[in-house]
């Protein structure tokens, strides 16, 4: 007979607990840096498991946390696939957290921004490992296109379900970094299109979705105790139009929340066009440190 025990020993063998995992060796692939990469932190059930990889500076002392979440449009892309200067970045003190979440072809909406609530819950359990050695007072979310759609949900506390509350993660949001993101999915792309990005997101054309839709936009869930937003776009951006930055910055705005839009002449989406991408960079990093080290962080939840 199988029993509640045999069987919670057996699922533990085929897919440990990622709570209880040893981390990874340490690797150096930046200079000054620290990585530990490949690390399980979620593993839901029916699915592949999703991986993280930190970055900090290698210097010991607590690193104050930056999490990052790729781009893709929901469809393609992993935790790998950026141009973020690494070195520079832990060389300002920073450890980058770079995030794997479930695409639109392997699940829909909101299974995405599960994920990201689940690798900050294990950042919060697990990022004062003596390895690891994070701040985990409080973290920035820095995400582009697709990314920074799922780092403003994230910030806002957005539910990962429409009959779930929004489930706390440990960390205290202080500040969102959005490049180029989506913010009000009901207006991109045609609503009658079923091969949308954003259709491929919600389950179908968003004029059939329009309550998937409107869930999954951060415009709507905007309000008064969000975490300051620094939101850059292209004003070349042919696939994620610069309106959607400027509904977003005023959704918070008009709310009583802290949002900076930068408008970046002559930028395409993912910044091509561009020469040089570091003064933005320096932006980014500027704001998280103001954010991070300002005292108690605004907003986020527990």
């Amino acid at each position: 007979m199988i029993t509640p025990a045999l069987l919670a020993a057996l699922r533990e063998a085929v897919q440990p607990d990622p709570l209880g995992q040893p981390l990874p060796a340490a690797r150096t692939l930046y200079p000054g840096t620290r990585s530990y990469c490949d690390i399980e932190f979620e593993a839901p059930e029916g699915y592949r498991p999703l991986l993280l990889d930190v970055h900090r500076p290698a210097p010991p002392g607590p690193a104050g946390l930056l999490v990052y979440l790729h781009g893709g449009g929901w469809t393609r892309g992993s935790r790998r696939r950026h141009s973020l200067p690494v070195a520079e970045i832990t060389a300002s003190g920073f450890a980058l957290a770079c995030l794997d979440y479930r695409l639109s072809g392997e699940a829909l909406f909101p299974a995405q921004l599960a994920d990201v609530q689940a690798g900050l819950r294990w950042l919060a359990a697990r990022g004062e490992d003596p390895e690891l050695d994070l701040d985990v007072s409080g973290a920035v979310l820095w995400g582009e296109s697709a990314g920074a759609h799922l780092a403003a949900l994230a910030g806002l506390g957005a539910p990962a379900g429409q009959d779930d509350p929004a489930q706390a993660t440990g960390l205290t949001i202080a500040g969102v970094v959005d490049w180029f993101g989506p913010a009000d999915l009901s207006a991109m792309g045609d609503p009658a299109d079923p091969h949308t990005r954003e259709a491929r997101l919600v389950g179908g054309p968003l004029g059939e979705r329009a309550a998937e839709a409107r869930a999954a936009s951060p415009v709507t869930h905007a309000h008064p105790d969000a975490p300051p937003f620094l939101i850059m776009h292209g004003t070349e951006d042919s696939l994620v139009p610069l309106e959607q930055s400027r509904t977003l910055a005023e959704a918070l705005t008009r709310a009583g929340a802290e949002a900076e839009l930068i408008a970046v002449p002559g930028a395409e989406h993912g910044w091509f066009g561009m020469d040089d991408t570091g003064p933005l960079v320096a932006s980014a990093l500027e704001f998280a440190g103001r954010r991070l080290y300002a005292g108690t962080p605004s907003g986020g939840n527990r």
